[in-house]
């Protein structure tokens, strides 16, 4: 066993070269993908969930989806090509959101202002909190899960 880093923007790329046999980090299973990616998905192993985390205006503003007043700053960063991208592009105009590829690389965005609201799921999400503790800013989690999402193990089509 060796693990492979690997980022949601490359996770198919690496999975379709066999650089990596299968995909553990917790993929959201959904039919499209499985015909899109032409990849097989494990049983469900667990569910997951998206919520806001940041500041708490903005927060709060997320989840009420308004983009007036203070919330006219609203900036979400989120990752591209995910069931989070994908619902939040139908709930916000485009440049209420900012692109990152990895949890890490949004956290960063977060700490510098470019963006003030994380839209990830709240496991990951809650483990880089604590990784980020000692920053000085008080951020919080929104109170709403806004998505479900099933978890699963991805391997190829051919590895059966």
């Amino acid at each position: 066993y060796e693990g492979v880093p690997i980022t949601s923007a490359n996770r198919w790329q690496h999975l379709n070269e066999k650089t990596v046999d299968m995909i553990v980090s917790g993929d959201t299973y959904t039919i499209e993908r499985e015909v899109r990616e032409n990849v097989t998905f494990s049983s469900v192993y667990n569910y997951d969930g998206m919520v806001y985390f940041g500041n708490q205006t903005f927060v709060q503003c997320a989840e009420e989806q308004k983009r007036f007043d203070e919330c006219s700053y609203l900036l979400i960063c989120v990752t591209k090509g995910s069931t989070h991208y994908d619902f939040l592009k139908m709930a916000f105009p485009s440049d209420y959101l900012n692109v990152g590829s990895t949890l890490e690389e949004k956290t960063e965005l977060m700490l510098n202002d470019t963006c003030n609201v994380i839209a990830h799921d709240k496991s990951a999400i809650l483990n880089a909190a604590l990784s980020h503790g000692d920053s000085d800013r008080d951020f919080i989690f929104g109170n709403t899960m806004l998505t479900k999402e099933p978890l699963a193990i991805v391997t190829r089509n051919n590895d059966r």
